[in-house]
């Protein structure tokens, strides 16, 4: 061994070893490593890149997972308990990283070993895992494509089963119900639908399982007395291994239900268990069975044992909305539970990105649910929700083109069913994004928010209204409502992080950006936040670290780490946002915030009081083509905008993309 080896080894080992004894605080981060090992930042980024090829956050979360997979190998406690004990704040997040790292959920740790003293190789056992997944993957939009073998009265009556089972769930979940207006209000009743399971051979049948399973769902999702937890929440845990206590804690709900498909030759099985998570006592488990031939006869007898035991508790609209039938043809419903299937495929379990074949499918299956049935309103809205998605993520041109298919096909929607809470969001979504119809658009959210208090989507849309519109106290009510039905949701905390800052309220704002890049650690946004809101709150080193990130983010950027520094260590946190003005105007690289965006340097010059060169910039972004509405539309309520609120340029600017109205923070 070279001295020069024994001496990188020894470095390696002091890090780790600073790592190890800060292992169960969770906020240990880059900037605590720098400080306690005596290294600058530099020195430390360059020798871990040199040595080990990795960053700083990465060695410290690998150090943190192998010394779980230690625990757990000593049975030192549940996948739960040792999550907290090496730092990890969430017991979902650590599951994803787990397995991520090492090809397997903490949960299999035992099999892996059994496997490995039997003589299996346990590196081929892994690498196996990660070729069987990819595979799947790959094969996974070509599954939804094939024919499926179950009979299509089967679907129908399966939906009609759905109905009936919620019906008799919310009979006992619901024993004295009061409304909750737009749904803001917080309900003591809060449950989640877990992934049901196809128990028979064949993946290809799982949309299945999938769509009974969400059908259930939004039926419950209508009931404004029920707190109802997303799909998106629920794949969280369709293969953690977690009890039921451990998912009430976590998602702080009473209760949850369990559901699973069986087909044997020609009879069919539904079995549904509703559970008191907090006591894991069971209220409801039941099965289902009968023959193909006698699906329609389970259903009038599933109906009967549901009135006698029904009690009149919805209100009289809620209970016309839960039993309301979506079609009556079997074909188009199998269309429709294909299509919803891959649109919500098109995002991963964390929905960290999102994909436009998926999308593009989806939108081609709902029409032709369409074709098969003209009347049948959810599947007219779901494609208008496709159309729509494909164009706001600029994968359809021209891009109006695809916004007017959504308006089409929402209208329809709507002609067909004026209640189709989807449809109302698609209708708000596009006057606001982009005919900026505000007023209108609001009256379309509202009303999707009244027939679906649980949609998180319609509260996320609201909430960005109001981050235009104002107010922000009111935002801040529904994004709290939004915390409630989606907390896996990247974009949901990045949200939550915006409103904060609009607030004042910075120390929460970290906090939210850190559970979004628990969840997606690479969204530039997020990033942004992290650094102004720790320049806000005179936190110049984590500031400054977050700044190199960002920059980091291109490879064009890294070459500025050691100007950042020097700028910090001479000026500050205002020597940041020069860098920032400097770098946009004289040497902009292809990141967010740094290209040379006219806004943004309007925006960095505002925070830096420079009123003057604020408002040259903001002029300048006028001019363009491109005026980066996504920032621009939030001046009337980002404080930082409040020195030049009653100059009489700014309100021009502000009257001139119609939204003078709003403009009523007092300036500063």
């Amino acid at each position: 061994m070279t001295e020069l080896q024994s001496q990188d080894q020894k470095f390696i080992q002091k890090l780790t070893d600073i790592v190890l004894a800060n292992l169960a605080n969770e906020n240990f981060a880059v900037m605590d490593l720098v400080r306690e090992s005596g290294f600058s930042r530099v020195t430390i980024h360059r020798k871990l890149r040199s040595v080990k090829n990795q960053d700083v956050s990465q060695f410290i979360k690998e150090i943190r997972l192998d010394k779980a997979r230690e625990m757990l190998q000593n049975n030192e406690g549940t996948a739960a308990e040792i999550a907290y004990r090496v730092g990890f704040g969430s017991a979902t997040y650590f599951n994803k990283c787990f397995r991520e790292y090492f090809g397997y959920p903490p949960g299999e740790i035992k099999k892996r070993e059994s496997a490995s003293s039997d003589g299996v190789n346990s590196k081929k056992l892994i690498a196996d895992d990660r070729n069987q997944n990819e595979k799947e993957v790959r094969n996974e939009t070509a599954h939804v494509k094939k024919s499926f073998s179950l009979k299509r009265h089967f679907l129908v009556a399966l939906s009609v089963a759905s109905v009936l089972l919620v019906t008799f769930i919310l009979s006992i979940l619901l024993p004295g119900k009061t409304s909750s207006g737009s749904g803001i209000k917080k309900s003591g009743k809060s449950i989640v639908v877990l992934p049901f399971r196809f128990l028979s051979e064949g993946s290809e049948n799982q949309y299945l399982a999938d769509g009974i399973m969400e059908d259930i769902l939004n039926y419950l999702a209508r009931e404004s007395s029920l707190s109802v937890r997303s799909r998106t929440t629920s794949e969280h845990f369709r293969d953690i291994n977690m009890t039921s206590p451990q998912i009430a804690k976590e998602l702080d709900v009473k209760y949850f239900i369990e559901g699973s498909i069986l087909k044997l030759e020609d009879k069919i099985r539904v079995f549904i268990q509703l559970i008191d998570a907090r006591n894991d006592e069971h209220l409801i488990s039941e099965k289902f069975e009968c023959k193909d031939s006698e699906i329609m006869e389970l259903s009038e007898n599933i109906a009967k044992t549901i009135s006698v035991k029904l009690e009149a508790i919805l209100s009289k609209g809620e209970s016309g909305m839960i039993q309301k039938k979506p079609t009556n043809n079997p074909g188009a419903y199998d269309l429709f539970l294909k299509a919803r299937f891959l649109f919500n495929e098109a995002n991963d379990e964390q929905r960290v990105d999102i994909n436009r074949e998926g999308l593009l499918l989806s939108a081609q299956l709902y029409e032709k649910a369409t074709l098969l049935d003209s009347t049948f309103a959810e599947a007219y809205a779901g494609l208008a929700n496709a159309w729509f998605t494909v164009s706001a993520w600029g994968w359809y041109q021209p891009y109006l083109d695809g916004i007017n298919k959504a308006k089409k096909y929402s209208k329809k929607a709507l002609e067909l069913d004026p209640d189709c809470a989807e449809a109302h969001l698609v209708k708000g979504a596009y006057l606001i994004w982009p005919e900026r119809q505000w007023e209108e658009g609001r009256k379309e959210i509202l009303r999707s928010i009244e027939l679906n208090p649980n949609s998180g989507y319609a509260h996320q849309a609201y909430a960005q209204l109001l981050m235009i519109t104002g107010p922000i106290e009111e935002a801040r009510l529904h994004m709290d409502r939004i915390m409630e039905i989606e907390p896996y949701f990247w974009v949901m905390h990045n949200l939550n992080a915006w409103i904060y800052y609009f607030e004042g309220r910075h120390r929460e704002a970290v906090e939210a950006c850190k559970k979004a890049r628990e969840l997606k650690d690479d969204w530039i946004l997020t990033k942004w936040l992290l650094f102004i809101n720790y320049a806000k709150l005179g936190d110049g080193d984590n500031a400054v670290n977050a700044m190199i990130d960002i920059a980091g983010s291109h490879k064009a950027g890294k070459k500025f780490e050691s100007d950042i520094l020097d700028l910090y260590y001479k000026k500050g946190i205002n020597g940041l946002f020069e860098w920032l003005t400097e770098v946009n105007i004289k040497n902009p690289i292809p990141v967010t915030g740094l290209n040379g965006d006219n806004f943004f340097v309007s925006w960095w010059y505002a925070i830096l009081g420079d009123r003057e060169k604020s408002l040259l910039f903001l002029e300048k972004n006028m001019e363009s083509q491109s005026r980066n509405y996504t920032f621009f539309n939030l001046i009337c309520t980002n404080p930082d905008f409040d020195i030049l609120r009653d100059d009489p340029k700014f309100t021009s600017i502000v009257d001139e993309i119609g939204l003078a109205k709003y403009n009523i923070r007092k300036a500063k």
